[in-house]
């Protein structure tokens, strides 16, 4: 096993299911440190130009107060497991609870999980990847950058052999330490900033290379920045410019 054994967390209420409601709301202890936290479930549109009778979303948690970003790059292995793990659950209860029996208007659900995290929350993958497919959407796992020495190649191929699939989140051309996963046949997508577009000197050689994944364009902000994206090959455009992030409830039909 990869994975390192985590330090003891104290967690309360750690065996109940979480309800479903407008926020997530989680207390535990990690370190002696008590610490309370409020989870806002949202959703923002991927657009495709190429491809527009696909529709893509990412859900994501957003922290109460909390600039996104910089909370889940200090999140130590242990809490990234055990909020993962609350986060998957709740998703799992809304899927499950508060759309059942409405119909889906995406057919291809997006969801971050960190590599230290992946090891312990198989079980809720497969089962939102179930309860996804029984609706007719397919559930995509974000691999983010963040520990990537943690990642478990065999078990995201074993995952990826049962129909969950796999994108790199935050992607990097020049140095990412994730490229070896490309060559194992189980990721499907990779998401780049605009930036990293903009910065290749010939993009259509670069991204040749990545042939055998669908790319994904994000962080797009401006028109210069949407004109970058019609200028290559890609599957879809996410960003502020396109769209906002929205309430979780828009991903079915009222």
């Amino acid at each position: 096993m990869i994975l390192t054994k985590p330090r003891k967390l104290i967690l309360d209420g750690e065996t109940n299911s979480p309800s479903v409601s407008d926020k997530l709301n989680l207390s535990y202890s990690v370190d002696a440190k008590s610490k309370q936290l409020s989870f806002v479930p949202a959703v923002q549109q991927i657009h495709s130009y190429t491809q527009p009778s696909i529709n893509r979303c990412e859900v994501f948690f957003r922290p109460e107060g909390l600039c996104s970003e910089v909370f889940y790059q200090e999140l130590s292995d242990e809490e990234a497991c055990y909020i993962t793990k609350k986060q998957l659950k709740w998703l799992l209860e809304f899927v499950n609870i508060e759309a059942k029996n409405k119909d889906f208007i995406v057919n291809e659900v997006f969801v971050n999980i960190e590599p230290a995290a992946l090891y312990s929350v198989v079980a809720d993958i497969i089962s939102l990847r179930d309860i996804l497919t029984a609706r007719d959407v397919k559930l995509v796992i974000e691999i983010t950058e963040r520990k990537p020495e943690a990642l478990n190649i065999a078990l995201i191929k074993e995952m990826h052999d049962y129909g969950v699939l796999f994108a790199l989140d935050d992607y990097c051309f020049s140095h990412d330490t994730r490229c070896f996963l490309l060559s194992k046949a189980c990721i499907d997508y990779i998401k780049v900033d605009v930036n990293s577009i903009r910065e290749l000197s010939d993009p259509s050689v670069k991204l040749n290379k990545y042939r055998n994944q669908s790319l994904i364009i994000e962080r797009v902000e401006s028109v210069n920045d949407l004109d970058i994206c019609l200028q290559v090959k890609c599957v879809g455009i996410q960003g502020f410019y396109l769209s906002r992030s929205v309430d979780i409830n828009s991903i079915y039909v009222h």
